[in-house]
């Protein structure tokens, strides 16, 4: 079979399967392009914002937990997913913030709560310290864009040979870069659905590496430990005690320049904690933010 009906089917049956849960796929429209993104839930607003390389389907653990309590809005953000991909898009975190902005503008979201993870919690850090009088808490699982903190094998590689492996260029490289983002073996998915969202990740390379030179390029991006150190957002921070990707001594980094946070290590988890841990990262949001 083509890969142009596979698409087609797996499509078909993430928005199924989406449709069962209470999500619902839109899109919308702005001046940055066409957005893609699911909605669901009642209650106040939350974003929830996945991370480089990914979608909004990273969500889909933790979606239903939260949708008891929220009305939950996930955008494959401009660049990713079914997202459009414009070729004069810039990628620094401010602007990636702002087209969030502008999209909540679109669909009508004034107050949210927002979520994100690795590139998304760095844009939920920005979106708190530029926004604060519309974002009503912060939630980062394993943000990106702490200074100051350790390296991983997979940081050395890029500061040293500047090699962007998150960024594959065949199938065999995507099953590492998804083996990278977990502790231990990377939760069950059929083949074909694998392969389905390794062809969205290999066919976009050539923007993934734009957009990972621009939000990691210290000069052109503030840095997370000086966007939480100077917001009055409440603010959680939850890294994976085992993440290979982003360092969790960032944990602590952040904790230092606001001791406000909220801070939670889970053990024996990986990068990507909303996929695999999403009862606890739901268990540790509540008792960050209680449910009305």
């Amino acid at each position: 079979m083509s890969n142009a009906f596979m698409n087609w089917l797996c499509r078909k049956l993430i928005d199924s399967k989406c449709k069962q849960m209470g999500l619902a796929r839109s899109t919308a429209d702005t001046v940055d392009g066409r957005t893609v993104y699911f909605k669901g839930g009642q209650g106040p607003d939350m974003v929830l914002i996945h991370g480089f390389g990914a979608n909004k389907e990273n969500w889909l653990a933790l979606a239903p937990r939260l949708m008891r309590h929220y009305t939950v809005w996930i955008p494959d953000l401009i660049g990713f997913g079914e997202s459009d991909r414009p070729s004069n898009a810039r990628f620094n975190i401010a602007e990636q913030s702002d087209r969030v902005v502008r999209w909540l503008d679109a669909v009508g979201v004034k107050s949210f709560h927002v979520i994100g993870n690795s590139m998304g919690g760095y844009m939920a850090g920005a979106l708190a310290a530029n926004f604060p009088n519309r974002v009503l808490s912060a939630c980062l699982l394993n943000p990106a864009g702490v200074a100051g903190t350790e390296h991983t094998a997979i940081g050395r590689s890029f500061a040293e040979e500047g090699r962007i492996i998150l960024a594959p260029s065949n199938f065999k490289e995507y099953e590492q870069v998804i083996d990278l983002c977990f502790s231990g073996k990377p939760p069950a998915m059929p083949t074909f659905m694998r392969k389905y969202f390794g062809r969205m990740s290999i066919e976009n390379k050539g923007l993934l590496d734009k957009v990972f030179m621009e939000f990691v390029n210290p000069d052109a991006n503030v840095s997370l430990n000086d966007m939480v150190e100077k917001t009055t957002v409440p603010l959680m921070v939850v890294w994976g005690d085992s993440d290979q990707l982003v360092h969790p001594s960032g944990l602590a980094t952040l904790k230092q320049a606001n001791p406000a946070i909220h801070d939670v290590m889970l053990e024996n988890t990986g990068h990507c904690p909303m996929v695999d841990r999403a009862s606890l990262v739901y268990k540790a949001h509540l008792a960050f933010m209680p449910a009305s």
